[in-house]
């Protein structure tokens, strides 16, 4: 390790095309449009998104017969003076148009000249530069094949762009004529969002463009694994919670491995405490977008940005109402026209992304942790004068006054010493999913049918006493709270809820209201698609969609009543408990909470909904009163923890006469199942056996309890007593 070189080198272009990933869509777009004769390209990206390193490395991923050339703008001296002061152009570094052109042919000659084209021209002066690149492409085109075509990309293009734009304007227009000097020329032209929308011109109007985002998920795990396939090994689920940390943003992945690799480079091996640790160091570092984007900011938008990362629950959109209603409460002064204004402005400049019309994110996470560590919302907030920035807005005005930023303004605290435990996200890696609908009969054996293949893996029964749904099995490793897996690691098992001990599956007379109901709820998907939550009647009718797209919706469990259903969504960034209507309507986040929620479960009576949660930096069992549904954020003292042993607590179901739980626990090493009373005392194991037993479910009567095991070396359901005893094997069956 004495010899040791980190690949990770945070600000740079990547001098190896092979630490380049996810750009492949990129560069197979630029193919087409070439290939389809259009002569100017747009490539529009978000700052620091690793446009240069893809410039310079692009030809290696396209198959085209042609001459790639490279200007980067951020050689200029006036680009220079702009990234050290920001985006004015001073006085002294006031440039000419062919100040810029003469730089374009600086670094044009070298290139043709290492691919043997194009003799050097002679010595020309600073007035005839624009007639010199004519000749230059004049030549080259005489130089060319039939075949050939010649890609000129021109990076760092908004640099040009001043207050007048005259600067980037005569630019364009001098490139114009390169068009007619040669035919086979294309122009790619490489911009930041926020100042492409500025710039009007005939040579851009119309261009198609690129946007170049963050990378694709697996993109980002194969940037954080690659570079160091021979000297790191990550536990399971580590690499997916960098990558979201990190919003899969190559400047911040790259930041944050550079920083875990120098950490972890003699160990060999990285855990989840070794990832807060270098969470921890990284955020104690000064990290120089985050501080530029914060002195770019005028006081009203540090409020906004300070208040959303301190908002509880917080980690994804964020509606505006949400923001104004917690910015109040912090300071009651705050004026929600100025508040909507800086959001706007926030999401111009790309450190806001706008998601739909009224709600926000941070356009990477780190950044989240970063506010939230170094900033307190009451301060920034009495910074600003807020009634004049109202009324300079009614007045059209186009800045945020506010009280001078000085150096000596309170503007950025110390980081706190007492660190929160950063919530990390438990990977779900669904290769396969079986379908198995068991039958309870009141003292009489199961049965057990099967269906290959199919992705509806949870299903619970409407007007049945409250037995919870467990969601899909992850798998891991058994570190810090990481689930074992149960037999072959390409085959998830679940286990359906029990139906009732009845001959029919039809509702009992007196509950005349089920009839109207849809039976069954359960969660499919198509491939490559989120998991969404589906109702359907019990002989397989109806078929109904009932939660929106995009939100990975899963684990659905009916109320009691057959009026609401509880599930797990991602729809704000990370694992929490929702309940809706059975129609899908009047959606509510009950946790809101930054740690990952999971596995909720109904008291019989629907007042309460028992879940698991990482909280506390291991799974464990809580129960939250349902009295505040509505507005869980009214109801702050509604939330019991029942367990807090640090074993790895998850799956708690209700027994039907709602005095005990059955869950899971790690207590021994492995999962095993266990009851205890609904207050978490008078703790029983009621299974031991070395493999591991998960997702219990309990029989209608309360006397047995069914779960799933692989000690059978098949995953297979067994029953049990509720008093513990001896498992009894009721599938026996191969892949069951």
């Amino acid at each position: 390790m004495s010899e040791f070189t980190n690949p990770y080198r945070p600000g740079e272009p990547v001098a190896d095309s092979g630490m380049l990933f996810g750009r492949q869509d990129a560069a197979d777009w630029i193919e087409l449009q070439v290939n389809s004769n259009n002569r100017v390209l747009v490539l529009s990206a978000l700052p620091l998104i690793g446009k240069t390193s893809f410039l310079r490395h692009v030809g290696n991923l396209q198959t085209l017969n042609a001459v790639n050339l490279l200007v980067s703008l951020s050689d200029l001296p006036i680009a220079r003076a702009a990234r050290g002061r920001g985006s004015a152009y001073p006085e002294e570094h006031e440039q000419t148009i062919n100040t810029v052109l003469q730089e374009v042919t600086h670094q044009l000659l070298p290139q043709l000249n290492t691919l043997n084209l194009v003799l050097p021209l002679p010595k020309i002066g600073s007035s005839q530069v624009g007639s010199a690149l004519r000749e230059l492409f004049r030549l080259l085109n005489q130089q060319l094949s039939s075949e050939q075509r010649v890609l000129l990309y021109i990076d760092d293009l908004h640099l040009l762009v001043a207050d007048n734009l005259a600067l980037v304007a005569s630019f364009l227009t001098a490139l114009m004529p390169l068009l007619d000097e040669c035919p086979a020329l294309h122009f790619v032209f490489a911009i930041n969002q926020d100042k492409l929308k500025r710039i009007r011109h005939p040579l851009l109007d119309g261009a198609p463009t690129f946007n170049l985002g963050t990378l694709p998920v697996d993109a980002s795990i194969s940037m954080i694994t690659a570079p160091v396939q021979d000297i790191l090994r990550f536990d399971y689920g580590v690499t997916k919670r960098i990558a979201e940390t990190n919003s899969h943003h190559p400047y911040y992945l790259c930041l944050y491995c550079h920083t875990l690799l120098n950490r972890q480079v003699h160990d060999g091996w990285v855990n989840q405490q070794d990832f807060d640790n270098a969470l921890s160091e990284i955020l104690d570092s000064p990290i120089e977008p985050f501080r530029q984007i914060w002195d770019q900011s005028s006081w009203a938008e540090r409020g906004v940005l300070s208040g959303m990362a301190a908002i509880q629950g917080a980690h994804g959109p964020i509606t505006t109402q949400e923001i104004i209603r917690f910015l109040q409460k912090q300071y009651s002064a705050v004026v929600s026209e100025v508040v909507l204004k800086a959001l706007q402005m926030l999401a111009d400049r790309g450190v806001l992304i706008p998601m739909g019309a009224v709600s926000y994110r941070f356009h990477v996470e780190l950044f989240r942790f970063w506010l939230r560590e170094h900033t307190q919302p009451a301060e920034i907030l009495a910074e600003v004068d807020w009634n004049r920035t109202a009324a300079e807005f009614r007045t059209k005005e186009s800045r945020l006054s506010t009280r001078p930023i000085s150096p000596g303004s309170p503007i950025i605290t110390p980081p706190k010493r007492v660190r929160k435990r950063f919530p990390w996200f438990l990977a779900g890696l669904i290769s396969s999913s079986f379908l198995c609908l068991l039958i309870l009969a009141a003292g009489s054996a199961l049965a057990i049918g099967q269906a290959l293949g199919l992705p509806l893996p949870f299903m619970a029964q409407a007007n049945e006493p409250a037995i919870a749904s467990v969601p899909p099995i992850e798998l891991g490793n058994g570190n810090n709270g990481d689930i074992l897996p149960l037999g072959d690691a390409t085959a998830v098992a679940v286990t359906p809820t029990p139906e009732q001990p009845a001959a029919t599956a039809t509702p009992t007379p007196a509950l005349v209201v089920a009839r109207t109901l849809p039976s069954i709820t359960y969660m499919a998907k198509d491939v490559d698609q989120n998991w969404i939550i589906y109702v359907m009647n019990a002989d397989g009718s109806g078929v109904t969609p009932i939660s929106p797209g995009g939100g990975d919706d899963t684990a659905p469990v009916w109320s009691s009543d057959g009026q609401k259903i509880a599930f797990v969504s991602r729809r704000d960034g990370n694992r929490e408990i929702y309940v809706m209507d059975n129609d899908g309507q009047n959606i509510v986040n009950v946790t809101r909470h930054p740690a990952d929620d999971w596995t909720p479960a109904w008291s019989p009576d629907d007042s309460k909904l028992a879940f698991s949660s990482f909280r506390d930096g291991s799974w464990e069992i809580y129960v939250m009163d349902m009295a505040c549904l509505s507005t869980p954020e009214s109801c702050p003292d509604s939330l019991t923890q029942i367990t807090a042993d640090g074993n790895g607590n998850l799956s708690p179901v209700w027994s039907p006469d709602g005095t005990r739980f059955t869950f899971n626990s790690k207590a021994n090493g492995n999962w095993d199942i266990y009851t205890m009373t609904t207050s978490g005392s008078d703790i029983r194991q009621i299974t031991t056996d070395p493999a591991n037993d998960l997702a219990p479910a309990w029989s209608p009567d309360g006397r047995l309890i069914a779960y799933e095991s692989n000690r059978d070396g098949n995953v297979d359901i067994f029953i049990v007593d509720s008093n513990g005893g001896v498992g009894q094997n009721v599938t026996n069956l191969p892949l069951a």
